[in-house]
């Protein structure tokens, strides 16, 4: 059972669904999920009954700019933004008779992990978060490119950002793929990110492209800094050898947090262990989350 959400989010309305457990009477705990970087929230329905079989409702929305949501520009990324709207998804929540206004939870992959983290740190309504292979430093995520490709890169973004001043179209990367010759940048080109993404692109609102300013705003966001600030327990998820979120810096994250913590690890890549281990991610959050939240 599924309700259409429309959540105002400031002067632009956000768009989703709430799954709630067959045969709900009353208020109900709720997970609000989000996947990872331009992923589209129709793309994840499909499991949405790892969340309703433990007993919880869940929320999944298109971030502003992507998929069926308000926002320009289009397929623009602002992790700060997504958490500011997140907590207008908490309030439009905490009104409805369905809902626990006392439990909810924050869960996200990826880049979703990293606004669930933002969320938890700066809104003391979220009770609990669950978090799998975040990036949680920009500037880590700077050093990811060779430094001639930052230099221009870097360059890159200023003269998008001076187009843009003068009413040109944002410059767009493509998100993942096989790169091509006089195509867009891509951004992600492993086999194994291709394949757990390809799982998510059939939806008709996800457009496999970026802005550049993304980069921009990504490389601006340091989520370690606000991790004494989370006072909900923590469960993070993390793939050991990762690089595309690198590891340690989610380690040093998760050390610095005072909260109610857990850390699960499984051997593999970023997106490796999605595409190998995503059910058992899945089931083992959900089950954490319901026993949590109770």
């Amino acid at each position: 059972m599924h309700h259409s959400l429309d959540i105002p989010a400031g002067e632009i309305t956000l768009r989703g669904r709430l799954y709630l457990p067959e045969g709900a009477t009353g208020p109900v705990p709720v997970v609000i999920a989000h996947g990872g970087i331009g992923s589209v929230a129709e793309g994840h329905f499909t499991f949405a009954h790892f969340f309703t079989d433990a007993g919880l409702g869940v929320v999944f929305y298109d971030h502003r700019n992507l998929g069926y949501s308000d926002g320009e520009p289009r397929q623009q990324i602002d992790p700060w933004q997504f958490t500011r709207d997140l907590r207008h998804v908490i309030t439009h929540l905490s009104s409805r008779d369905d809902v626990d206004p006392t439990k909810i939870a924050v869960w996200g992959i990826s880049l979703g992990g990293m606004v669930a983290l933002f969320a938890a740190a700066t809104d003391t309504r979220v009770g609990a978060v669950a978090s799998i292979v975040p990036p949680v430093s920009g500037w880590s995520a700077r050093q990811l490119f060779p430094p001639d490709e930052l230099i221009g890169l870097d360059a890159a973004i200023v003269a998008d950002r001076l187009g843009q001043s003068r009413g040109e179209p944002p410059v767009v990367l493509q998100t993942s793929g096989e790169r091509t010759p006089g195509g867009p940048p891509v951004m992600f080109t492993d086999h194994e990110g291709m394949e757990f993404v390809d799982q998510f692109k059939n939806p008709p609102s996800f457009r496999n492209e970026l802005t550049l300013s993304s980069l921009d705003y990504l490389f601006e966001a340091e989520v370690t800094a606000y991790a004494e600030r989370i006072t909900a327990p923590v469960f993070m998820v993390l793939a050991d050898a990762d690089t595309v979120a690198p590891v340690e810096d989610a380690r040093d994250m998760y050390k610095r947090i005072t909260a109610p913590k857990e850390l699960v690890e499984y051997p593999g890549q970023h997106y490796g262990i999605l595409l190998h281990y995503f059910d058992e991610i899945l089931s083992r959050t959900a089950s954490w989350l319901a026993q949590t939240l109770r």
